[in-house]
């Protein structure tokens, strides 16, 4: 493979399959890179097979996904999955993008003349006390064990969190025969939802696809609580209890109302985190936007961020679902196509005004969503002095309280006094909750998210072995 391309994909998600679908139609030599050994993403991932035997099923998602993949594999497209990249780069003198990339088939590095970054995104947990007792799981893990792996995390599940995703979770556990004691939903989406309803307005489908999880739930009358949360965790080797306590408007534990519930198996979620490690590595401007989790690039309408030719679309750029993923792929493909001459500036306005209408919907939509579901300020009050909030460096909230104490003011000024955000994750899980609980700490309004900034994100991206970068500096190909 020439290691010199027109476009490198980073993304085999709902979004990364149809930037290069797209771009590839009009003529756009395109590179496909993931790192799973298959195409899908997280969404697509979750839905395989039926899991129920024998059943030759289908569903809307399933038929969607396969149709999709199957296109992408169909158009001359070049697929390098099971592929990290690890690293991205400029140069001063050299106007292509350098990734630097680890895979048994993969080149040490590619060089491209733009990239469309979809690298999806995380799932955003809760740090309470007894939170890294085995048995506590996230709901994107939970899913995938069940899906992907045919596993029952648990045997009596207590699921706690923010979103539709909590739902989707319980009715996969009933479905599978597991026992959910309940179903705990951080804010108060009745009220929240009648104010933004008419975002929602059209959404017909995922009202839908909501009303049978909710369906599953009262078929098995499993108990929902509006305003409820698990605070903490007990147990000797694993999960043998969970606490749940009600929450004021603020989402701050209500003294009093305090509950024990005997679970094996405690599920949170409180939204997803868009993935923005490779984008922030390449140095584009992002910005934090209230209903948010996270740092998110700012983009223009094609999607393209502050650095010429390169985009990113989908969940990385800010939670808003797969149909919102996709449109945004579609234009950014073909953003690409015009910047490299395949198409001219009148074909993509042409392309743009017809996308135009669906795209301002899911927008309306995905903001909908950030308005209900935001996570509640108060939740970090649910921590105390011995919770490990880094978990990749057991860094609790007292060592972090030090620090700030000490004069840190910034979550890099933590990371330095700490060691927060410097393990295998490189802060993905806690960058925010470190921010967050600096924030409690202070207790003053002017300190805010984006005057406490980011963790600096350095290659490599991810764990490597040795002697992948060992074999990148050989091969001149260290940046």
């Amino acid at each position: 493979m020439s290691t010199d391309i027109q476009l490198a994909v980073i993304g085999a998600g709902p979004a990364g399959l149809e930037a290069a679908l797209t771009a590839s139609e009009y003529g756009v030599d395109v590179v496909l890179i993931d790192g799973s050994p298959q195409a899908g993403g997280q969404y697509y991932q979750q839905f395989p097979e039926p899991f129920e035997a024998g059943s030759n099923t289908k569903t809307s998602v399933q038929k969607e996904a396969q149709l999709l993949i199957h296109m992408v594999e169909s158009a001359p497209i070049r697929r390098l999955y099971n592929t990290l990249v690890w690293g991205a780069f400029t140069r001063p003198d050299d106007p292509l993008y350098t990734l630097a990339l680890y895979g048994p088939d993969a080149p040490a590095q590619l060089r491209a003349h733009a990239v469309i970054i979809a690298s999806g995104a995380y799932d955003f947990p809760l740090p309470f006390p007894g939170w890294t007792l085995p048995g506590v799981f996230t709901a994107g893990a939970a899913q995938g064990l069940i899906k992907n792996q045919r596993v029952f995390p648990g045997q009596r599940v207590l699921i706690s969190g923010s979103g539709p995703l909590q739902l989707a979770t319980a009715a996969e556990l009933i479905h599978a025969g597991v026992e959910v004691a309940a179903v705990l939903e951080s804010s108060q989406p009745v009220w929240n939802g009648l104010r933004n309803l008419p975002a929602a307005w059209g959404q017909w489908g995922r009202m839908a696809e909501g009303g049978e999880y909710s369906y599953a739930m009262l078929r098995s009358r499993t108990p929902y609580r509006l305003g409820w949360s698990v605070v903490a965790a007990h147990g000797d080797t694993g999960v043998e209890e969970a606490v749940i306590a009600r929450l004021s408007p603020d989402g701050h534990p209500i003294p009093g109302s305090q509950e024990t519930l005997a679970v094996d198996t405690i599920i949170t979620g409180f939204g997803l985190i868009p993935n923005t490690g490779l984008s922030r590595m390449l140095g584009c401007k992002h910005i934090q936007r209230q209903g948010q989790t996270g740092w998110i690039p700012e983009r223009d309408k094609i999607f393209q961020t502050t650095l010429p030719g390169l985009f990113v679309v989908g969940d990385a750029a800010g939670i808003g679902g797969a149909e919102l993923a996709r449109l945004e792929g579609q234009v950014a493909g073909l953003a690409v196509a015009q910047r490299l001459q395949q198409i001219s500036d009148g074909q993509l306005n042409t392309a743009y005004q017809r996308i135009q209408p669906a795209l301002k919907r899911q927008q309306r939509f995905a903001r909908f969503l950030e308005n209900v579901f935001a996570p509640l300020p108060g939740l970090t009050a649910i921590p105390d002095e011995t919770t490990v909030i880094c978990r990749c460096e057991e860094v609790t909230l007292g060592q972090i309280r030090e620090a700030v104490h000490m004069g840190a003011r910034s979550v890099n000024e933590v990371k330095m006094l700490t060691r927060t955000g410097m393990g295998n994750c490189q802060g993905r899980i806690c960058e925010l909750w470190v921010a967050r609980m600096i924030q409690r700490i202070l207790d003053d309004p002017t300190v805010t998210l984006d005057s406490l900034g980011a963790f600096t994100v350095r290659p490599p991206l991810q764990p490597l072995p040795v002697s992948a970068l060992a074999l990148a500096a050989e091969s001149n190909d260290e940046p």
